[in-house]
C-alpha cells in the first residue's frame, strides 16, 4: 500500500507539473501577442499630423533645399515619411530657387531626401520659363533628378509639347521628353516635332534625338495643313537659327512641288526655304514623272529651283529622255534645265543622241540644245516648228 501510494503521488505530481508547464507557456505566448498588440497601438499612438504647415529641409552647407507648405501633413512613427495634402512648394539648388510645384497630395521620403507628388502636378522653372504638367512628379536633389510622369504637357516660350515622360536635370539645362513626344512651335515658322524621345537643350535652344524624327511645316498657327515634310533616323534642330539637321534614311517630301528626295544627310533652313543636300540624293517628282540622281543637291523651296552638283542623271518617264551632266540646274515648276559639264542628252522621238559642254532646254517639250567647242545641236521633236 505505502509503494503504491508513493507512486500515485509521484503520478500526480507529474501531472501537476506538466499542467503548469502548458499553462505558463500558453500564458507566454498571449502575453508576447499583447506587447505586440500594445506595441502597433503605441507606434499608431506616436503618428503626428499637423494642418496649415510650412515645412523646410536644409541641405549639407546648411542652406535650403525645399520649402513646401500643405493644408496637412501626416508623419510616420520613425519621422522619415511625411503624407502632404494640396502641397505647394519651392525646390532649391544651392541656394537658389530652382522650381515651383504644386500638387493634390504627396509625399516626403527618406527623412527629406525626396519629394513625390501625385494628381494635377504644375512644375515650373522660373528661370527659363518652363512649365510641365503631369499626373506624378518625383524630385531627386541628390540626382538633380526632376521626373514627371503620366500625360506629360509642357510649354516653353519657343515650344508647346505632350509626352509620356519627363525628366528635367538643372545643372545641365537638359529636358528629356520621352514616349509618343508632340512637339509644335509658339512663333513662326509653324512646325511639328514627333519622336519617341526629344531632349531640349534649354541654355543652347536646340533640340536633339537619336530616335527617329519627322519634322513637318505647317501653313499657320491655326491651319496644320502639311507643306513640307523631313523624316530621318536621327537629327537635330537649332531653335534660333531655325534649322533642322537630320541623319540617316532621310525623307524629304516637299508636298507643294511636289517633290520626294532621298539621302542620309539634309540640312532645311526653314526660314531661307533652303534644303543642302551634302550626300548622294535620289530625286522624283512623281506628277510629271521625272527622277534625279546626283552627288549632292541644294533645293530652294521658295523658287522650286533645285541645284544638282557630280554624275547628274535626270529621267523622264513621259519623255523617255535622259540627260546626264556634272551640274545640272533644274527648275521644278517649269522644267527648265541648264546643264554643264560632261553633257549626254539622249531621246527616243525622235531617236538622238548628242554629246557637249552645255544643255538648256525644257524638259516637259522634250527641246534641248546642245554646245560645245565644234558643235552646237538642237533637237525638234517631230510636230513642233
Amino acid at each position: 500500500m505505502k509503494k503504491r501510494y508513493r507512486f500515485a503521488l509521484i503520478a500526480a505530481l507529474i501531472a501537476v507539473i506538466v499542467i503548469a508547464v502548458r499553462t505558463f507557456q500558453s500564458s507566454g505566448d498571449t502575453l508576447e501577442n499583447l506587447q505586440s498588440q500594445e506595441g502597433v497601438d503605441a507606434q499608431s499612438e506616436a503618428q503626428l499630423t499637423l494642418k496649415d504647415v510650412t515645412l523646410e529641409q536644409p541641405d549639407e552647407s546648411g542652406g535650403l533645399l525645399w520649402r513646401v507648405k500643405a493644408k496637412a501633413a501626416s508623419y510616420s512613427p520613425d519621422r522619415r515619411l511625411a503624407n502632404l495634402k494640396s502641397p505647394e512648394g519651392e525646390l532649391f539648388q544651392d541656394g537658389k530657387l530652382i522650381y515651383q510645384v504644386k500638387a493634390d497630395k504627396g509625399e516626403i521620403r527618406d527623412n527629406g531626401k525626396s519629394i513625390f507628388l501625385q494628381g494635377n502636378i504644375v512644375a515650373t522653372n522660373p528661370d527659363n520659363q518652363l512649365t510641365l504638367k503631369g499626373n506624378s512628379l518625383e524630385w531627386t536633389p541628390e540626382e538633380d533628378l526632376l521626373l514627371v510622369r503620366d500625360s506629360i504637357s509642357g510649354a516653353h516660350p519657343q515650344l508647346k509639347a505632350t509626352a509620356q515622360e519627363a525628366r528635367l536635370f538643372n545643372k545641365t539645362q537638359r529636358l528629356e521628353l520621352i514616349k509618343g513626344v508632340v512637339a509644335i512651335t509658339q512663333q513662326e515658322p509653324w512646325l511639328g516635332f514627333e519622336s519617341e524621345k526629344l531632349v531640349l537643350l534649354l541654355a543652347q535652344e536646340k533640340l536633339e534625338t537619336d530616335t527617329p524624327l519627322k519634322v513637318e511645316r505647317y501653313v499657320s498657327k491655326t491651319d496644320k495643313t502639311v507643306t513640307d515634310r523631313l523624316v530621318g533616323q536621327q537629327g537635330e534642330f537649332d531653335l534660333v537659327k531655325q534649322q533642322a539637321t537630320l541623319r540617316q534614311q532621310v525623307q524629304l517630301n516637299a508636298l507643294k512641288i511636289p517633290l520626294q528626295t532621298k539621302s542620309d544627310i539634309v540640312v532645311w533652313a526653314v526660314k531661307d526655304g533652303t534644303v543642302q543636300i551634302d550626300k548622294p540624293v535620289q530625286i522624283q517628282h512623281p506628277k510629271r514623272k521625272l527622277m534625279a540622281n546626283a552627288d549632292r543637291g541644294r533645293l530652294n523651296l521658295n523658287t522650286q529651283i533645285m541645284v544638282l552638283n557630280g554624275n547628274v542623271r535626270t529621267v523622264s518617264k513621259n519623255q523617255q529622255s535622259l540627260l546626264l551632266a556634272d551640274q545640272l540646274t533644274w527648275n521644278t515648276q517649269t522644267q527648265d534645265v541648264d546643264g554643264k559639264g560632261n553633257i549626254r542628252y539622249r531621246q527616243r522621238d525622235p531617236v538622238a543622241t548628242v554629246n557637249g559642254d552645255r544643255a538648256v532646254g525644257n524638259l516637259d517639250k522634250q527641246t534641248v540644245v546642245v554646245t560645245g567647242k565644234n558643235v552646237v545641236t538642237e533637237i525638234v521633236p517631230l510636230g513642233i516648228e
